[in-house]
């Protein structure tokens, strides 16, 4: 499956996938016969599936009654499908995601899939439409093909969408990642808070999120498990027309996004970093730039040991503006943008990564 998704991936970063058609057939049907579903037979990969009764004045231009790709066990039809899949052009899921999720959310009040999926082969949104709530709040994961790690997308793929999963697997494990998804938007929601009281005390601002989910939520995470998704992003979906790939420029009447490395960060302001292909850490500042990469070297590099300036200790004194980091430790914050990135690039490299791949930098211009 890795070997398909780098080529997916040099397919997309060239331009191939021209519509939704190509996006349906060459990228999505591919996976789907990774997966062990039979492409080649119509009974089990059905396009242009026709839901029934659906009442008339409720087709329209983009709700024809018909899915784009209707995922079936022939021998269980009787069951239902079991993969509701709607199609849309490369780059234009976050535009085109009200209607897509209309789409789904009416051919499922007539003929109920155990899991939909809506996708422009870039951008993958899972959702489990026996979940209660909103069609929004049925979605359990998302997956971008383009920014995340290989590794994470081949496990969810297998997890998700494999045929031999079909359907209870399936479904046990939509319900579960709903549930840590619905985990990750609390903890996201109290992060600021927890991360100001962390600053004024020096105590762990995983405790102060347990407080104030407790609080708020009447729900009781426990702390590891706080730990384990602090970094976990639920992405937000924005206007877009095209792909956006990894060195492009993102243009708007009030600002410019650009990724590529420099050798001066001074007068520019971060907006997020991307780790060794993750998803994407919103940062309102270089200092805490340096802290989420190190935090993610104290998370995956246990016993890490970086030398000189680079170094970071549970003695804070050791620092003249030391940075809260997990774990108890603390390293140097009084530096320049510049030094802040150089920091940040050096420890990865000493941790055996490399230190511009795997570490995307997003930011714009500042004033002057």
């Amino acid at each position: 499956m890795k070997e398909i998704l780098e080529d997916i991936r040099n397919l997309l970063n060239d331009g191939s996938f021209q519509d939704e058609q190509h996006v349906r057939f060459s990228l999505v049907g591919r996976i789907c016969q990774n997966l062990g579903w039979n492409i080649w037979n119509p009974q089990e990969f059905y396009t242009e599936f026709r839901v029934k009764r659906i009442p008339q004045q409720n087709l329209s231009k983009d709700v024809t009654g018909r899915v784009d790709i209707a995922l079936f066990i022939p021998e269980k039809t009787s069951e239902g499908a079991e993969v509701f899949i709607e199609v849309k052009t490369a780059g234009r899921l976050d535009s085109d995601l009200a209607a897509g999720e209309m789409q789904l959310h009416l051919y499922n009040a007539y003929h109920k899939s155990a899991i939909s999926i809506l996708t422009d082969g870039i951008k993958w949104r899972f959702y489990l439409p026996s979940a209660g709530g909103e069609f929004e709040d049925k979605l359990f994961s998302e997956i971008n093909l383009l920014e995340d790690d290989p590794d994470w997308i081949v496990r969810n793929f297998e997890m998700i969408l494999r045929k031999d999963n079909y359907r209870k697997q399936a479904l046990d494990t939509a319900e579960s990642m709903r549930k840590e998804l619905i985990r990750i938007k609390m903890i996201e929601k109290v992060k600021s808070e927890a991360l100001l009281m962390q600053e004024r005390t020096g105590l762990s601002q995983y405790m102060f999120a347990q407080q104030i989910i407790k609080k708020n939520d009447r729900v009781d995470i426990d702390i590891n498990e706080i730990e384990r998704l602090w970094n976990r992003k639920v992405s937000v979906p924005g206007p877009s027309s095209k792909p956006v790939y990894h060195s492009e420029i993102l243009d708007s009447p009030y600002l410019s996004i650009r990724t590529e490395v420099l050798k001066d960060y001074a007068f520019k302001k971060v907006h997020y970093i991307i780790i060794c292909g993750f998803e994407k850490i919103e940062v309102s500042s270089w200092r805490l730039a340096k802290r989420e990469v190190y935090n993610y070297l104290i998370r995956n590099k246990p016993g890490l040991q970086l030398p000189g300036a680079l170094r970071y200790t549970r003695d804070k004194s050791e620092f003249r503006e030391a940075l809260v980091l997990d774990k108890g430790y603390y390293t140097e914050s009084n530096l320049s943008s510049t030094d802040l990135v150089r920091h940040s690039r050096n420890a990865l490299k000493a941790a055996g990564y490399d230190p511009e791949r795997d570490l995307v930098i997003a930011y714009s211009d500042l004033d002057r």
